[in-house]
Formats: structure tokens, C-alpha cells, sequence
């Protein structure tokens, strides 16, 4: 296996001329920005092919710098007679070099690097050298500068002298407006820790681990003191919601044995087991997405069964209220179409149930904020609680219709089309409540998880006014062709504004996926300095494809124990990263004796010594 001495990460990249006011305004997520890393103790920049590290920027020189790790420490050799290498905004002529130190900033061309690697103490410092809190934002600033300084000195020398094959081509008049970068993390750990030892802290941490898995700040949101008889109400109020799920089932007289002798049991157990397979469908999907900092299993449990067990019941009560209501004002269908439709088919259904799906959101918003981390988490909690309402609501149908002519359009409407329909719903509050974590802005925390309320309620509301009008007032004349047709035509147009919300969707997830990647990027870097996370991990953390591959082989050659481990370990490191993120947005200290980033560390630790026992007791059997 080849050595990893560190990672070459991009920090930025100008953009072409008149992109950056563009980016600006129409972006609210960071771009992607890859890792480089460095397996050779000398390592080629530049444009050329023949490059270690290729960079795509024409301000870059085919050849441009060396990176060199001796065993004094790191140098950057500039090779470009055209163009300056920068070094923590300090020079490097043609012909030499510099010492680098890990955390160190890197400028070739219009590309700003940081060099991440394991402290080295050997090494002879140059410049400010490791960055610390002020100094952070500062020395990019600084940085950014000299980028534009850098230009104008290249510009004009290319207007003297004619530029050779290997030298640089610099990009014209660029103007440009760089995104924000993460604040410096201030280490909390002393501020809370209130003199206790470290045997009373690792103590502290370790006895939660066994239920709480990789969701270490869990152990913060939930009471101080979280003992044995605190872990059964937890598990007593999970099984508590499986039995209000069968409770609703039955009352709802979905399973009886009154639809057993009428409609006989195969098309019981089909109508049963078909609703099953979109909402399988939704927990893979789900669990494909959740692919960077995962939710614990418990809480996505939670959110399935919010939705079907509590979001059903409440919304079919609140829903026959309002029914009566509106009977009771002297609407019928034969009379006034339009305001039933309007009232009974779509804003009953719509607002109420989007309303009781989004209370279980919020709930876990307000309850559980430190893994509620993002607009991924929005996603995710969302789908889950409209899949088991989904469900439910589906089984209902298909138990009623089990032996009429609309199970076939049941089937094609619920589940091969509409399959996504309830989870895109309130995965549009999920997302925008999410987006409360990436703003500190007062406004915006109150306004957008309105408005995505509001969307979702539209979407909903639009949806069921079309179904209701379609089954209702269209479907009882079949034998009138045009009615059919128009029936035909309102069921499969009715998918097509859930459609384009989902393609909207998609391109918010992936935006905050790229989102994830970048913290665990920015925010583990200096963990790598310090030795808490290696080089190899760092890299592999960055994908979450990669990942993957990784735990499927563990738990192949290595079996299930050490994939646990594994997997508990890089999840535990991402979660440092989320939590580090967290801090500089502004959340405050927690008030115990020690702090979430350092309980992350401890666990880290300990499991890195698990998985090197594990292995070297392994090796042990084997010889």
C-alpha cells in the first residue's frame, strides 16, 4: 500500500471574466472542490498532461511548480519563469523554493491550494506559517489579493515579451467576487468542561455509545443523565407507535374480517402487501441519500412512523370535522362543484395533512437540532414521513377498491406514478426548514420554512382538487367517451407539477450534497494536522462512492464487527466536521463537561485502536 504524505486541497478557483456577479446571485450553495492527494515525495503542478496534479486554469503553466516532502519538511520549487508562485502571500522567485507546513496557502495562477498534511516538527516555518482563529479569514483575504496582483503582473509582461510553449497564458481582465469561507473554529472545550477529569469525561461518553451508535451530539440534545430506565421509555415509545400504526389500521377498518369474507383473502394480502413496495422504495432512496453525514436508524424510524402512525389519525379526524362542517353550510356536489372540489377535495386534505406531516419536522427541528444538520436532513426526514403516510393512506384505498374496477387505476395512479407524491410534498417544508442551519439571518429562518410550507401545501392542495374532481364527478359516467377522455387526461396531467417539483428537488439535493463534501472538506483539515484524522481517511471521506466501496470490503474480508467499526468511524469523523460547521454559524457551547467536538475526538481515537486490535488479532489467527 503506497504512503500518503498529505492532500493538495483546492480551496478556489477565479472564474472567467463577468461569471463572478453571475455566480453570486444565483448560487447559495459552495461549487465542488476536489482534494489532491500526495502519494510521492515529489509531485509535478501544473497544466500539461505530464503533470502529477493537473490544473484546469489557463493562468496555470504547463509546468508550473514542485511540491517536495524530505524528511526536513515540505518545499515548493516554482518552475515558471512567467508567472510568481505565492507561499502565504510571500514570492517564490524562479529557480527556488520555500518551506511549506501543513495548513499553509498555496497560490499558482488564479488557483489558491492548502496544503493538509500531518504536523511536521522538524520543519522550518515560513510566513505565519499553521493558521489560527483571526489570522484565518485574514490571510485569504490576503491571498485573493495577490490572485489579482498576480494577473495584472502577468497581463502586462505578456503585452512586452511573447510567451513561450511552456509559459503561462493569462486569462484576461477578470473581475471577481469569491465566495465566503468558513470562520476559524474557537476551541470551546475549556469553556464547559468545569475541571472535570478525563476519566470522568471518557466514562461519560462511553456509556451512551451502545445506544446511541455514530450519533455522538445525540448525547447533547437528549437530558444530562441518560440511564438504563431512560433507554427502555425510549424503546418502550417506539414499540408505543408500531402498536398506534396497527391501532390506526384497524379502526380505519382497513384489515377486518369483514373485508376478508367479501372481497376474499388474496386481494386482502394484494392490496396489503402492494403499498409496501413504494415505500421500500422510498427507505432505499433514502438511504442512497443520506450518503455523507447519516441519520441515525432510530430517528429515520421515528420520522416513518410519525407519518404513518400520528400524521394518519390526526389528519383523518381533523379532515371528517371539516367535512361536516362544510356539509353543514349547505355545499353538495350536485349544486356547488367548484367550491367542493375546491374545500372538500383539495384544501381540507392538503392543508391538514401537510400541516401534521410538517409538525413532525418541526418537532424534530426544535428537539433534535444537533442532527437535524442541514437541507440533505430535510430531505431525508421528509421523504421518510410522507412515505408512512403514504402507505397508510394507500392501504386504505387498495383495501376499499380491493375488488372493484379501480384497482388497476389505483396501481398505475399510487404507485407506478404517484409512487413520490406524498414524500414530495413535505420533503419542500423539510428542505426549506433545513435551510435554517445554512443562514444566520433572522428573516430568512421565518420566511423560508414558510414558504416551503406554502409550496407544499400548494402542490398538495392542486393535486387532490384534480384526483377528487376526476373521481368524483368524472369517473361515475364511463360510458360517455368524453368523459373519459377528459378523465384520462386530468389523471395523467395531474402528475406533472409533482414532476417538476421533484426535478427542482434534485437539484437542491445535490447542491447540498456538494454542500456536505465541502464542510467535511474545510473543517477537517487542520484534524489532519493535529493527527486525529489521517491522510487516507481525509481523502476517502471526500466520496461518498468511495466510502462505500471501502465498508463493503471491510465487511467482506474483515466481517461484520470490524464494517461496524469502520463505518462508525468515518460516520464519526463527518460528524465532527458537521459539528465544527455548526459552531462557526453560531451555535453556542454546550453546557456540560465536555464538548461534542472533543467527545468526537475520544471516539475516534478509541475506535482507531478497536480496528488495529481487531486487525493485528486477525493476523494473529491467520499465521
Amino acid at each position: 500500500m503506497r504512503k500518503s504524505f498529505g492532500v493538495l486541497r483546492v480551496v478556489r478557483v477565479r472564474p472567467p471574466s463577468g461569471a463572478a456577479a453571475k455566480r453570486q446571485s444565483s448560487e447559495w450553495l459552495p461549487h465542488d472542490r476536489p482534494v489532491h492527494v500526495l502519494t510521492n515525495r515529489v509531485t509535478t503542478i501544473g497544466r500539461a498532461l505530464s503533470n502529477d496534479i493537473l490544473l484546469m486554469d489557463p493562468t496555470v503553466s504547463r509546468e508550473h511548480a514542485r511540491l517536495v516532502v524530505t524528511e526536513e519538511g515540505w518545499r515548493v520549487y516554482n518552475l515558471t519563469e512567467n508567472s510568481i508562485v505565492r507561499v502565504n502571500g510571500k514570492a517564490v522567485p524562479f529557480g527556488q523554493s520555500m518551506p511549506l507546513v501543513s495548513q499553509d496557502y498555496l497560490v499558482l495562477g488564479s488557483t489558491l491550494l492548502q496544503l493538509v498534511a500531518p504536523e511536521n516538527s522538524g520543519i522550518e516555518e515560513s510566513g505565519p506559517g499553521p493558521l489560527v482563529a483571526d489570522g484565518h479569514s485574514r490571510l485569504i483575504e490576503e491571498e485573493e489579493q495577490v490572485l489579482l496582483e498576480d494577473q495584472a503582473l502577468a497581463l502586462k509582461q505578456q503585452r512586452k515579451e511573447q510567451v513561450s510553449p511552456g509559459s503561462i497564458t493569462p486569462a484576461p481582465d477578470i473581475s471577481w467576487c469569491p465566495e465566503p469561507t468558513p470562520k476559524a473554529i474557537p476551541d470551546t472545550l475549556d469553556l464547559c468542561r468545569g475541571g472535570e477529569s478525563e476519566e470522568r469525561q471518557e466514562t461519560w461518553n462511553v456509556q451512551n455509545e451502545e445506544l446511541f451508535g455514530v450519533g455522538v451530539t445525540l448525547e447533547f440534545a437528549l437530558p444530562r443523565r441518560f440511564g438504563l430506565r431512560k433507554r427502555w421509555l425510549l424503546w418502550l415509545f417506539a414499540a408505543l407507535g408500531i402498536i398506534v400504526l396497527i391501532v390506526a389500521l384497524m379502526l380505519n377498518s382497513f384489515i377486518s374480517l369483514g373485508s376478508v369474507r367479501q372481497d376474499g383473502l388474496p386481494n386482502l394480502l394484494m392490496a396489503v402487501l402492494i403499498p409496501l413496495i413504494p415505500a421500500g422504495l422510498i427507505v432505499l432512496l433514502v438511504n442512497f441519500i443520506d450518503s455523507y453525514e447519516r441519520e441515525p436508524w432510530f430517528l429515520k424510524l421515528a420520522a416513518f412512523l410519525w407519518g404513518a402512525a400520528i400524521a394518519v389519525p390526526l389528519s383523518v379526524w381533523i379532515e371528517e370535522g371539516v367535512d361536516r362542517l362544510i356539509q353543514a353550510a349547505g355545499f353538495k356536489l350536485e349544486t356547488n362543484t367548484f367550491w367542493i372540489v375546491l374545500l372538500q377535495g383539495g384544501l381540507n386534505p392538503g392543508i391538514t395533512e401537510e400541516v401534521m406531516k410538517g409538525l413532525g419536522l418541526l418537532l424534530f427541528f426544535l428537539f433534535l437540532r444537533d442532527e437535524f444538520d442541514n437541507v440533505t436532513d430535510g430531505i431525508v426526514y421528509g421523504a421518510l414521513i410522507g412515505a408512512g403516510l403514504a402507505m397508510v393512506e394507500n392501504t386504505r384505498y387498495f383495501i376499499d377498491n380491493s375488488s372493484t374496477s379501480l384497482l388497476a387505476n389505483l396501481i398505475v395512479g399510487r404507485i407506478v406514478l404517484g409512487w413520490l407524491t406524498h414524500p414530495t410534498f413535505t420533503i419542500c417544508f423539510g428542505a426549506a426548514l433545513g435551510y435554517v442551519r445554512h443562514t444566520r439571518v433572522r428573516w430568512k429562518q421565518i420566511l423560508i420554512p414558510l414558504v416551503g410550507l406554502l409550496i407544499a401545501i400548494f402542490l398538495h392542495t392542486v393535486f387532490d382538487s384534480v384526483n377528487y374532481y376526476a373521481y368524483e364527478i368524472l369517473f361515475p359516467t364511463p360510458e360517455n367517451n368524453r368523459t373519459m377522455f377528459f378523465w384520462w387526461l386530468a389523471i395523467s396531467c395531474n402528475y406533472v407539477l409533482p414532476l417538476l417539483a421533484q426535478i427542482s428537488l434534485v437539484y437542491v439535493l445535490l447542491r447540498a450534497l456538494t454542500h456536505e463534501s465541502a464542510i467535511i472538506r474545510e473543517f477537517l483539515a487542520d484534524e489532519v494536522s493535529s493527527g486525529t484524522v489521517t491522510v487516507e481517511e481525509y481523502a476517502l471521506l471526500q466520496s461518498a462512492s468511495q466510502r462505500r466501496r471501502v465498508e463493503k470490503k471491510v465487511r467482506q474480508t474483515q466481517g461484520f464487527k470490524q464494517w461496524l467499526r469502520v463505518q462508525a468511524l468515518y460516520q464519526t469523523e463527518i460528524g465532527l466536521a458537521f459539528r465544527k460547521w455548526h459552531v462557526s454559524t453560531g451555535d453556542k457551547p454546550k453546557r456540560r463537561e465536555i464538548q461534542p467536538e472533543e467527545a468526537y475526538r475520544q471516539r475516534i481515537w478509541r475506535l482507531r485502536q478497536e480496528i488495529e486490535a481487531a486487525q493485528l488479532e486477525a493476523s494473529k489467527d491467520h499465521q
